[in-house]
């Protein structure tokens, strides 16, 4: 194997490979995240295509986008139930002659909504760059097609 060769590691997911260490040892990215693999001992990574790895990414667009909506919804019903304390004092830090004062700062009420609202940003983040990811081998493809159409016809018009 060598690098950007698309392999899947079980039950992980399908990714590409990022760099090779030493002939032996292969970083392997899966949706942003970096897995490290001795090609030469570890037996969970098998070579894969393409097509495997665009159709993972599309499984993992659809689960980022229900775990971002979810993890909305959860921070929307989490500040009714505390009948909106969750938003009231969100970011904000008094500060009392100069000096911050910890009494006042935000609770941890509004600490747990912050953290719901920031796993539902990095779901969507990630989302967006696995779609562009996609975007990118749909317009491969469609190139190639240009190109083998191009030239069918001058093929055709050799002859």
């Amino acid at each position: 194997m060598k690098a950007f060769d698309f392999v899947k590691i079980q039950n992980v997911g399908v990714g590409k490979i990022q760099s090779i260490y030493d002939g032996k040892g292969a970083s392997i990215n899966i949706c942003d995240t970096s897995y490290y693999r001795d090609l030469s001992e570890d037996t969970d990574v098998e070579p894969s295509t393409e097509k495997d790895y665009i159709e993972f990414i599309k499984f993992m667009v659809k689960e980022l986008t229900a775990k971002s909506k979810n993890k909305r919804s959860e921070a929307a019903q989490y500040n009714k139930e505390t009948n909106g304390e969750a938003t009231r004092r969100k970011g904000k830090v008094s500060v009392i002659n100069g000096n911050y004062a910890a009494w006042l700062a935000e609770n941890l009420i509004s600490q747990h909504h912050r953290g719901l609202m920031e796993d539902a940003k990095k779901a969507k983040e990630l989302k967006d760059k696995l779609k562009k990811e996609i975007d990118i081998y749909k317009y491969k493809e469609k190139l190639l097609k240009e190109a083998e159409k191009e030239r069918k016809n001058k093929a055709k018009n050799a002859v």
